[in-house]
């Protein structure tokens, strides 16, 4: 019977009697309805002298004043700087100004289209759409050939004229690349997401984790997961750091500081997960990151600190300990980015250089990025994040329960993985063990400074930090930098990282670079930056000065439109023929 009740009168609440009965009670409302009444009355009788225009007027003012303070208090943007863009925005949207930025926007697009389509079809005819018949295996090979060949790649590896991106070389390439490919073709077929049907790529992957971390002085404790590359070992880590600062100091609108220096993938981190991002400048002479500017910029809703080693612009090495130390303090998560130091830093010492604490054996730091594609020299696509303990890498993982398809969950971005790579990478550890990295790296570092002494004998250029690994970066105070741009590549032949703010130009060391080509390099600048000296004065011209023009853009947003532009031109194929 009260079941019963209680479904007709749900409206009303319920008590207990003396009696131990249910019964209902009436919730007299007038009390508040007076309340009400009286508010009502009073802001009437404020604003009765007012015209209605002046009450909407200042109901505006009031609403504005109060989204100012809040933006003030809760948004990350300074009000200067949002204020610049909101002004950039709107004159951009004048119709000259429009017309004009457009006009200027199209042509950019067709010079991008113009060099992604410079190899396009010469050697192999442009396929739109799936043969009709099966294409012979011969003459698949064929095309795959011609594509291998296109851009000349493997000559500009044995040249040693490409800066960072081909990672191996030297005179065991040939057997060393056989070797790998030999890995690739016996687990070609492997996929991770199924360690039950290919336990022995589970394996080899857990292999690969913990000879990393042994590398990188992980203790006992530690744990971490191989990924497809350091942008998703970095995203690993700002997601981990995201959802443990949620759960354990309930923290819902996270930030991570980070030098200006540091990775975009820290961007792009927090653009994919929404997460504020406080940079903070470098010293503006050792373009080191800034241990004080760390410790101000964090609040209580900072949840990682972010260090280098090193860092790629510059290629200095961040002080790694004092940012651990500071980020140990106030009790957030230090990420240490070695994903371009990889399998150089942690031999340096092997190899007999002197350099500082900056894994796992520096008391705050709780997670490390490392390529395994880059100086551990395994194929693309490989990369290991690591975590001091599991109370970390646990809030990496995604996991969904409640799936018709069954439980699911993986430990990293992407569901099925080619096991390929994994057995690559492994064997690619396997193939150098501590031996051969310690060579490695003695090899490249030894001529990352050579090269570095070199450019300080040339009149005009100077270094922008200490060649600290593998990265030698210049710049000149003599004359417009980006004047070498043309000269260089287009001249030369060399492939160079440019740089802005500030202006600068930089070469990552491989084992590609041979002596040789660390002497042809030095008298390739010696003898480009002679001809600038000329006439110092005189500004860059072509693809360097569109470069160094880019820096003086105030509206980044225009930059931002090139570059989309310039995504978009990576999958354009010429305009296929009309049939007649």
């Amino acid at each position: 019977p009260h079941s019963l009740s209680l479904l007709k009168h749900k409206q009303q609440p319920l008590t207990v009697s003396a009696s131990g009965t249910l019964t209902r009670t009436q919730v007299n409302m007038e009390p508040l309805r007076d309340a009400a009444d009286e508010v009502r009355n009073s802001i009437n009788e404020a604003l009765e002298p007012y015209e209605p225009w002046q009450v909407a007027v200042g109901s505006i003012v009031a609403f504005t004043l109060v989204k100012l303070v809040y933006e003030l208090v809760f948004v990350e943007e300074n009000v200067l700087g949002r204020t610049k863009r909101w002004i950039l925005t709107t004159f951009r949207r004048l119709p000259p100004v429009r017309a004009i930025v457009d006009e200027k926007l199209a042509e950019a697009n067709a010079s991008m289209e113009k060099s992604m389509l410079e190899h396009t079809g010469k050697d192999v005819p442009v396929t739109y759409e799936l043969p009709k018949k099966s294409v012979s295996d011969a003459k698949v090979l064929e095309m795959l050939a011609k594509f291998s060949d296109c851009g000349s790649p493997d000559q500009r590896r044995l040249d040693g004229k490409v800066s960072g991106t081909i990672y191996v070389g030297g005179p065991n390439f040939e057997r060393y690349n056989k070797l790998l490919c030999q890995a690739y073709e016996m687990f070609a077929w492997t996929n991770p997401l199924h360690p039950n049907v290919f336990p022995g790529v589970r394996q080899m992957e857990s292999e690969v984790v913990r000879m990393t971390l042994t590398a990188y002085h992980g203790p006992e404790s530690s744990c971490g997961s191989v990924t497809s590359g350091g942008t998703e070992s970095i995203l690993m880590a700002v997601k981990s750091y995201r959802e443990k600062a949620a759960a354990d100091r309930g923290v819902t609108r996270p930030n991570i500081v980070l030098p200006t220096t540091a990775h975009p993938a820290f961007d792009k981190a927090a653009q994919y997960f929404k997460i504020f991002v406080r940079k903070v400048p470098v010293d503006p002479v050792t373009k080191r990151a800034s241990v004080d500017g760390a410790r101000r910029a964090i609040d209580s809703n900072t949840i990682c600190i972010v260090g280098s080693c090193p860092q790629y612009p510059h290629g200095c090495v961040d002080p790694i300990a004092e940012l651990a130390a500071v980020a140990q303090q106030a009790g957030v998560g230090m990420h240490v980015d070695c994903c371009l130091g990889s399998f150089l830093v942690p031999f340096m010492r092997l190899a007999g250089f002197d350099f500082p604490d900056f894994d796992f054996s520096v008391p705050g730091v709780t997670s490390i990025s490392s390529d395994t594609h880059k100086f551990g020299y395994a194929p693309k696509g490989s990369s290991v994040i690591m975590y001091r303990s599991p109370e970390y890498m646990q809030h990496q993982y995604s996991v969904f329960p409640d799936w018709p398809g069954g439980i699911y969950g993986t430990p990293t971005m992407a569901g099925s993985r080619p096991g390929a790579l994994i057995a690559a990478t492994w064997t690619a550890m396997m193939a150098n063990g501590v031996e051969g990295y310690v060579n490695s790296t003695k090899d490249v570092v030894d001529r990352t400074r050579y090269i570095a002494e070199g450019i300080k004998r040339i009149p005009g250029l100077k270094l922008m930090a200490a060649a600290d690994v593998s990265v030698v970066a210049w710049t000149s105070d003599v004359f417009d930098i980006n004047r070498l741009n043309g000269p260089l590549t287009e001249g030369k032949g060399w492939d160079l990282n440019f740089l802005q703010f500030p202006a600068g130009a930089h070469l990552c060391v491989t084992r590609a670079h041979s002596q040789d080509a660390c002497d042809k390099f030095l008298a390739d600048l010696a003898e480009c930056t002679a001809d600038c000296m000329k006439n110092p004065t005189k500004q860059a011209e072509g693809a360097g000065a569109m470069y160094g023009a880019s820096q003086g853009v105030s509206d980044r947003s225009i930059i931002e439109d090139v570059v989309r532009r310039f995504c978009n031109n990576l999958y354009v194929l010429p305009k296929k023929p009309k049939k007649n």
